[in-house]
């Protein structure tokens, strides 16, 4: 993604940050995963991780990125990793939800508190992850960018108006979910019946 020119942020030839992390993820999805899942698995990852560094810096999403990884998260379905009706549910958990909330939210504040890239990169989750995993993603998501704003208030004194990118959260609490999943499968399986 180094070619990829966001409003005049460009990630350096020489910075290797993004290689690093697909490498680990492959290794990881290697010796964790099945060939396909892992093979998903480690393209959203890397994926993921630009997706988040480019937010982070320009607190926009390429649509590019979206779409690249909405057809990886959709050969999931394919290869039926994921379910149609899981991911259905999922896509309404991350995109429709969020969306609804976002309007009611600007009709009573006139603010926007998340942007349209991060409903996008919702629909990628919720396809990618299903419900359940997708809804304790936006809640991770949502908690960890709470503690760091306080953090961020506590340090650079209280600003309300303050903005933080979200993919970057979304991205962290997306993969720490699904590597969570791996590890605990009995705790989302529990989540899944009550």
């Amino acid at each position: 993604v180094n070619w990829l020119n966001v409003d005049g942020f460009q990630i350096k030839n020489n910075d290797y940050k993004i290689e690093i992390f697909s490498v680990g993820s492959w290794l990881w999805s290697a010796l964790s995963l099945q060939p396909m899942e892992g093979t998903i698995f480690a393209l959203i990852a890397g994926i993921l991780f630009a997706i988040s560094w480019i937010d982070f810096k320009t607190y926009q999403i390429p649509l590019l990125l979206i779409i690249v990884s909405s057809i990886v998260a959709i050969f999931g379905v394919l290869f039926k990793l994921t379910s149609l009706k899981s991911a259905i549910y999922g896509v309404i958990v991350g995109s429709i939800i969020p969306l609804a909330l976002i309007g009611l939210t600007y009709l009573i504040t006139k603010r926007q508190g998340m942007g349209f890239g991060d409903i996008q990169l919702g629909f990628v989750l919720g396809v990618w992850l299903g419900p359940v995993r997708m809804a304790l993603t936006l809640f991770g998501a949502s908690l960890l960018s709470l503690v760091v704003w306080l953090i961020l208030s506590g340090i650079k004194g209280f600003e309300r108006d303050r903005a933080l990118p979200f993919a970057p959260y979304l991205a962290i609490a997306g993969l720490g979910t699904f590597v969570g999943s791996v590890y605990f499968p009995s705790l989302f399986h529990y989540l899944i019946l009550y």
